[in-house]
């Protein structure tokens, strides 16, 4: 999630307020331009000590205790100021609405952020922030029809938001709308290249959407893309989880020599490599006919996730190409029942490579 920011305009309150004890008004005023927020809440006390009604000053210590990050003592003070400057004023100040999103965010409490986020857009329509705001509060509270278009209205806000486009391709990615978080995605990639989530991300979505394209006119330029991306994020961010990355996209790309290096790299510079990666890296040796080294990976893959159909049917046809018969006929053998006994190809296998098996 972004950092929620400070808010910039607070400092202008100097000058457009009327100091309720002039002395100690502008200490107070002083201290919190400084960023001595503890001692500017001490004097704005003060104030209010003996103007309880003074808003601007309970504003400025729910303010300060923001900027503190203490989100919780920040959030009373801020509706005091609020419903004062209602009552006075007769309207909704949007700093101190604004103000209390961002703690009531920062605490989690999302459904009351949304109290004071949905009725500042509609009265500041023109602010990104905003939108963004609203956006994490719709996600976390799991309303993810709400999410997208309060994202999407962020990102068409400020363009060169990149959090915002991220966000916005992160609920499209969950929603299964992949060619819309490709779009997404690829606006915030160009604002931000150095971002290695919203890059990672991207690939993702491009290996998903090429590997669901029965046209592979259509599916080429994907992994292409995926390729690129993926060696751009690799460039920015050095280890194991973009390695990997870079190696399925080649292996997606069908680039066999290329995938292999940037997989073994993945394995050697992850704390825990997985089975996943293990049989991916087996896979694209196997392709390059380096069958040791195949057996090797695959046989790690086993160890890590034991059982599972597809690493055991590709090691016996790495046992096989090894000539060792007995082992390629057991893996196929354990293959063929991992899979309820219901591949015919796997069947077939073990039909193949019996009689190779039996002692001589």
């Amino acid at each position: 999630m972004k950092k929620l920011i400070p808010l910039a305009a607070v400092l202008a309150l100097a000058a457009a307020v009327t100091p309720a004890a002039p002395f100690d008004w502008e200490k107070a005023v002083s201290l919190y331009k400084q960023g001595q927020f503890r001692a500017a809440i001490a004097e704005f006390q003060q104030v209010t000590a003996e103007f309880p009604d003074h808003a601007d000053s309970w504003k400025f210590i729910g303010l300060a205790y923001y900027q503190l990050k203490e989100y919780e003592p920040a959030v009373a003070p801020l509706e005091k100021a609020l419903a004062l400057k209602q009552k006075t004023e007769g309207r909704a100040d949007p700093d101190c609405m604004l103000a209390l999103a961002r703690a009531e965010i920062a605490l989690q409490r999302y459904d009351r952020a949304l109290a004071y986020l949905e009725p500042l857009t509609k009265q500041q329509p023109g602010a990104a922030a905003n939108f963004y705001m609203l956006g994490v509060a719709y996600a976390n509270l799991n309303r993810a029809a709400e999410a997208t278009a309060a994202f999407n209205a962020a990102a068409r806000l400020d363009p060169k938001d990149p959090d915002a486009w991220y966000y916005l391709g992160i609920q499209q990615f969950r929603q299964g709308r992949l060619d819309e978080a490709i779009t997404a995605l690829r606006s915030g990639v160009a604002a931000a290249p150095k971002h290695a989530e919203m890059a990672g991300l991207l690939v993702e979505a491009l290996l998903r959407r090429a590997a669901g394209e029965s046209q592979e006119a259509k599916a080429r330029p994907l992994q292409d893309e995926a390729v690129r991306v993926a060696t751009a994020l690799k460039a920015v961010r050095d280890d194991g989880a973009s390695a990997e990355l870079l190696g399925r996209a080649y292996l997606a790309a069908r680039k066999y020599a290329n995938a292999e290096p940037a997989l073994a790299r993945a394995v050697q510079t992850s704390k825990e490599p997985s089975a996943a990666l293990y049989f991916n890296l087996g896979f694209a040796q196997a392709q390059n006919k380096s069958w040791a080294r195949a057996a090797e990976a695959l046989e790690q893959a086993d160890k890590l996730s034991p059982g599972d159909a597809n690493t055991l049917a590709y090691l016996g046809y790495v046992y096989e190409n090894l000539r060792r018969y007995p082992q390629a006929l057991a893996a196929y053998t354990r293959a063929y029942e991992a899979g309820g006994q219901s591949n015919g190809e796997v069947k077939a296998s073990i039909e193949r490579i019996t009689p190779f098996a039996k002692p001589q």
